[in-house]
């Protein structure tokens, strides 16, 4: 795969029809994190069994993200519930949208796994 598109949710957006796959994260159940960091160990989360642990062969899979920030944003949630499995060496990622307090934290945590921006 060589995009992955990840939105808060797909209405409202202008999205490629080229086939990149989109993930939007209202979509899907996914829990927050608690910090125990059990998954840095067992390279699960132990907390929850839901979708958060079907998505992590989309992200870790794409070359590069293009993430959308959209007010009310959960993408944050997804971020933190995959951190662990994510090994951006070699692939990148670029915002779309103005939501700030989200894209600040989202660039350090995509840095930190390795990933480069891309403008």
């Amino acid at each position: 795969m060589k995009k992955l598109i990840l939105c808060t949710r797909k209405e409202g957006l202008v999205l490629p029809d080229d086939g990149t796959e989109v993930l939007a994260v209202e979509e899907k159940t996914i829990g927050k994190c608690r910090g125990c960091m059990r998954c840095k160990i067992l390279k699960q989360c132990v907390t929850y069994n839901d979708d958060a642990q079907k998505c992590i062969p989309l992200v870790t899979e794409a070359d590069s993200l293009e993430v959308y920030l959209q007010p009310d944003g959960c993408i944050q949630r997804l971020m933190d519930r995959v951190l662990y499995a994510l090994n951006g060496k070699g692939k990148t990622f670029c915002f779309r949208g103005d939501d700030r307090g989200e894209e600040d934290y989202l660039r350090r945590l995509l840095t930190w796994a390795g990933y480069a921006e891309v403008k």
